[in-house]
C-alpha cells in the first residue's frame, strides 16, 4: 500500500513541475512558432486570417507577425507569455 501512494504522489508532483518547467521556459527562451499561430487564429477568431507570415524574431523579446485577414493586413507582436500586442501603421505625411 505504500508503494502505491508513493508512486501516485510522484506522479502528481512530477507532472507539476514538468507543466511549471515548461511554462518557464516558454517564458524565459521564446515560444514555439505553432503555439503563436495558434495563439494569433484565437485572438482574430472573429475575422478570417487568411495568411500569418513571420516578419521579425528576437528569442526572448518578441516576435513580430503580418497577419492578412479578410478586411486588412494587420501586424502583430508577440511578446514572451504569448502577449498580443496590436502594431499600429504609421499614418502617411499629406504630400506637397
Amino acid at each position: 500500500m505504500e508503494s502505491i501512494s508513493s508512486l501516485l504522489y510522484t506522479i502528481i508532483v512530477g507532472g507539476i513541475f514538468v507543466f511549471i518547467f515548461i511554462y518557464l521556459y516558454d517564458l524565459l527562451f521564446g515560444e514555439k512558432q505553432d503555439k503563436q499561430i495558434r495563439k494569433i487564429h484565437k485572438y482574430y477568431r472573429n475575422e478570417t486570417v487568411q495568411k500569418v507570415e513571420m516578419l521579425e524574431h528576437q528569442p526572448k523579446k518578441f516576435t513580430l507577425y503580418q497577419v492578412k485577414t479578410a478586411k486588412e493586413t494587420k501586424r502583430v507582436k508577440i511578446k514572451p507569455g504569448y502577449k498580443v500586442v496590436k502594431m499600429v501603421a504609421k499614418k502617411k505625411e499629406p504630400s506637397r
